[in-house]
C-alpha cells in the first residue's frame, strides 16, 4: 500500500507550547485538532474518486494527544492520489490539506492568543 506522510516543520516546538500553556488552552488544542480531523476525513470523501465508493467508505480518522491522522485503508489510495503511469491521479488528500490548513491556523492562533493574554 501506498502511504503518504504531510510534515509539518515547527510542531514539535507548538506542541510543547500549547503544554506547557494553561490547561484550558490544551484542552482547547485538542478540541480544535479533533474538529479539523474530522472536517479533513469529510473533505477528502467529498474529493475522493467514486467507483466502488470503497476509497470513500475507507477514509478514517485516529487522534493521538494533538495529532489527527487521517489515512484510507484503501490499498490503490496512493495510486489514485498521485496517479500512475497510465492515468493521471485524483487527488483527494493533499487538496484536503490546502482546503482546510488555512482555518485550522487561525482557530489554533486563536487558542495561542486567549493562552497567552
Amino acid at each position: 500500500m501506498a502511504k503518504v506522510d504531510i510534515e509539518w516543520r515547527g510542531l514539535e516546538r507548538l506542541t510543547a507550547t500549547i503544554s506547557n500553556a494553561h490547561p484550558k488552552a490544551v484542552e482547547q488544542s485538542v478540541k480544535v485538532v479533533r474538529n479539523m480531523g474530522e472536517k479533513g476525513k469529510s473533505v477528502s470523501k467529498r474529493l475522493a474518486p467514486v467507483d466502488t465508493s470503497f476509497l470513500k467508505t475507507s477514509i478514517t480518522t485516529s487522534y493521538q494527544g494533538m495529532e489527527a491522522h487521517i489515512k484510507s485503508g484503501a490499498g490503490y489510495a496512493g495510486f489514485q492520489e498521485y496517479g500512475t503511469r497510465y492515468q493521471p491521479g485524483t487527488p483527494h488528500i493533499r487538496p484536503m490539506l490546502d482546503e482546510i490548513e488555512p482555518e485550522f491556523q487561525k482557530l489554533m492562533t486563536d487558542v495561542m492568543k486567549g493562552a497567552f493574554k
